[in-house]
């Protein structure tokens, strides 16, 4: 699977520098040793909170009576002995049909999600899995991915990691590739951008032939809200 990467290196990256963004993805630590049915829960499901240090309300669990048409129907909210999907808005898919939990905040030794309740840090990591921020997963699934592309209305290239730098280019639009580097400050990235005649999917593998210019410079990876500025392609 093209996706075992960021299981393995994630960490290496700095936590301390990382601690300012608060929301991310929840994945194993090890892919290979997960039993899954396309969605990142153990079988032995996740505890839900109220609020961090609160009540358990429930738990999370692979559902019994999967739907084949929705594949986030795989898990299921359990609260008070009764089932309820997972609505789609605490998934995201990651490639290959697999979806992982999103946490949209951070608090001590616990993760928000967007359903309003509460996952232990501690115990996912007793069950094999770990928080990954959106900085970290967006730059460790860099060589895996086609490219990053800017979402709408676009993204400035700047020399230096501050709006009140030198404007280089405005990225928009897919014939605009952003490879990411490792190099980051706050919300930036150092990226290489690659400028194509056409996208590189339509190139039959003849990038050289397409490509116009590259540029170095700074983009603002993720939003003042956290997320992600850019979209990708994981296959053409």
């Amino acid at each position: 699977m093209k996706t075992k990467f960021f299981f393995i290196a994630v960490f290496t990256l700095s936590q301390t520098f990382y601690a300012q963004i608060t929301k991310g993805l929840i994945l194993p630590k090890k892919v290979n040793s997960f039993s899954i049915s396309c969605a990142y829960i153990p079988e032995s499901g996740i505890q839900v909170y109220n609020k961090p240090n609160g009540e358990v309300h429930g738990e999370i669990v692979q559902a019994s009576n999967k739907d084949p048409r929705n594949k986030s129907h795989k898990i299921s909210l359990k609260l008070k002995g009764q089932l309820k999907p997972i609505e789609d808005s605490n998934l995201k898919n990651i490639g290959d049909d697999f979806m992982a939990l999103v946490y949209i905040a951070q608090h001590s030794n616990f993760v928000k999600l967007q359903n309003g309740y509460w996952i232990k840090v501690a115990e996912l990591e007793d069950k094999g899995l770990q928080i990954v921020n959106w900085m970290q997963y967006l730059i460790m699934q860099s060589p895996e991915v086609v490219g990053y592309y800017a979402k709408e209305p676009g993204l400035h290239l700047r020399k230096s990691p501050t709006e009140n730098s030198e404007l280089i280019l405005l990225l928009k639009g897919d014939l605009l590739e952003i490879k990411l580097t490792h190099e980051v400050k706050g919300l930036w990235c150092k990226v290489i951008v690659t400028k194509y005649t056409d996208h590189p999917c339509s190139s039959k593998g003849n990038f050289e032939e397409i490509k116009l210019k590259t540029y170095t410079g700074w983009i603002q990876l993720l939003t003042d809200d956290l997320t992600p500025n850019v979209t990708y392609y994981k296959t053409c």
